[in-house]
């Protein structure tokens, strides 16, 4: 995949840029018990360094996204308020094991995830 900017740099349309392309990898440390205290995503591509059993939410705008957990422990990735993952319960968090990659698309509130083998 693409950088945003790259994409804006062969001449694409920023919205279309914005829709297709990824951010930097950025580094996040997962915090909180559940959904209302996860740290807030604010990259479509991240790597939960640190902050192992804690969780990390996406954003309410949720689009195409790519995470890594390298924390050495497992973390929750919640959905967006009133959001599902993999057609599961509304604001119930998926578990990212240690090690593991997740790839995301949203379709419209459910959120679908993959993760790596």
């Amino acid at each position: 995949m693409a950088l945003k900017q790259e994409l804006m740099a062969s001449s694409l349309p920023w919205q279309a840029a914005n829709k297709l392309g990824l951010d930097a990898l950025t580094a996040f440390a997962a915090a909180g018990s559940g959904q209302s205290t996860a740290t807030a995503l604010t990259s479509n591509c991240f790597n939960v360094s640190s902050g192992s059993g804690g969780g990390v939410i996406l954003p309410a705008n949720t689009e195409l996204f790519v995470g890594v957990n390298s924390s050495g422990g497992n973390v929750t990735l919640y959905p967006p308020v009133g959001g599902a993952i993999n057609g599961g319960s509304v604001n119930a968090g998926f578990t990212m094991t240690t090690g593991k990659a997740v790839f995301g698309i949203p379709a419209g509130t459910n959120i679908i995830v993959n993760m790596s083998a």
